[in-house]
């Protein structure tokens, strides 16, 4: 009995080297381009995370780009594999930028649809459109030498909590919202700016003993990423219908309880002196609720309270602590309902309902069957929801508590 535990153990151990596969025998894409092609229906980029031998240095060591034209992805993979010495392995995928032209074309679907399961992208993977070239964004990612994709994930989370101006869904989201159809998706809008210099130019001037600000100009931007987000991209279904920019995207995850913390610049209107001088308005979540329902006469309805603490973080001497209370709790929470149904109506005018209404609504039905008769986006044309805000004063609160 002991020789025959002893056999199968062994075998066991030689089966499991039978087809030994090494680590470098793989080249792990971080990244997905799609653009449109010349001669073939798309262009597409994948860059690759490149390995650096020392330890604790994975992902640290820039990207290898990689692109040709295609039909099909499948296709794509093919065509590159045949000139590198490894396979192509897309475990790794964390983004997947579409360029504006095939975004609009719904080129997602077919994307998602036909290639996820069989090339093994994970659903985690976040979707950016690209305002021009998604081969641009991507070249501009990594522009720094740095193909840490855990870094650049962290870049985009921060943006979104520290500024409220970000948006970011993963692939999984887009699928449920396309196959449910009880709100849309909306992704990062990725913008390019290939004139910037990066830090890492910065560093390479410095040493060949040059000036590393030798070709900015005043009022150019500086440092960081050739790309950034520069707003968000609004879909109706599969397809891109229209964008936010970054400071409608704020009001974008306000409408959402997504908000986390966020400046608002705008202008003094609470008379005096000090009428048409800036002000700037630091906001963060104090409430949000929904109420749905349906009114006696069959229409749906929906009421957004959302509760914003605020703090002035910046004003003219001249605004007294009286008036900029009397001023947030007046004006400015006017100008914030006011840029909530803004939004709602952009949103709308996209047939994308990003705000995502009709989640609230397929929650008042009793079947998949029901929620299917009412259709939602034959409705939505003429939908218009109600936004009440309520603003407190932080620093008023702070002053009377110290009283």
């Amino acid at each position: 009995m002991g020789l025959i535990l002893i056999t199968a153990v062994l075998l066991l151990s030689l089966a499991g080297c039978l087809s030994p596969v090494s680590l470098d025998a793989y080249g792990y894409v971080i990244s997905i381009g799609v653009d449109s092609g010349v001669e073939k229906k798309y262009y597409y980029t994948f860059a690759l995370q490149r390995e650096l031998s020392e330890q604790n240095t994975s992902g640290e060591g820039g990207a290898i780009t990689l692109a040709c034209e295609a039909d099909s992805i499948f296709e794509a993979v093919g065509e590159i594999e045949g000139n590198i010495p490894y396979s192509l392995n897309f475990s790794r995928t964390g983004f997947i930028v579409m360029g504006r032209e095939p975004a609009e074309a719904g080129a997602l679907r077919e994307l998602v649809t036909t290639s996820f399961d069989t090339l093994k992208i994970r659903t985690s993977a976040v979707v950016i459109v690209a305002e021009n070239e998604a081969y641009e964004f991507i070249g501009g990612l990594f522009a720094n030498n740095d193909a840490n994709i855990t870094k650049l994930q962290t870049a985009l989370m921060l943006d979104k909590e520290k500024t409220g101006m970000d948006t970011l869904m993963s692939v999984s989201r887009l699928i449920e919202a396309c196959s449910e159809g009880r709100f849309d998706y909306s992704s990062a809008l990725g913008g390019y700016d290939g004139e910037l210099i990066t830090d890492m130019e910065q560093k390479k001037a410095e040493s060949e003993g040059g000036d590393p600000l030798e070709d900015a100009q005043k009022g150019d931007r500086v440092g960081g990423l050739k790309s950034f987000v520069n707003g968000a991209a609004l879909f109706s279904g599969w397809r891109m219908t229209g964008t936010l920019t970054r400071e409608e995207t704020l009001w974008l995850n306000v409408s959402l309880g997504e908000l986390r913390t966020a400046v608002v610049d705008l202008v003094y209107t609470g008379g005096g002196e000090a009428e048409g001088t800036a002000i700037s308005v630091g906001i963060s979540p104090g409430g949000h609720k929904r109420t749905a329902c349906f009114t006696p006469d069959g229409a749906f309805r929906v009421i957004v309270d959302v509760t914003l603490k605020a703090g002035v973080r910046q004003k003219d001497e001249r605004i007294s602590s009286e008036e900029a209370d009397a001023w947030l709790k007046g004006s400015f929470r006017s100008y914030c309902e006011e840029r909530l149904k803004a939004v709602f109506l952009i949103c709308r005018g996209a047939s994308s309902d990003a705000m995502r209404f009709g989640t609230e609504a397929s929650k008042l039905m009793k079947t998949p069957a029901e929620w299917e008769a009412f259709a939602w986006k034959d409705r939505y044309p003429a939908f218009e929801p109600e936004f009440i805000v309520t603003v407190l004063n932080v620093e008023k609160y702070i002053e009377e508590d110290m009283q």
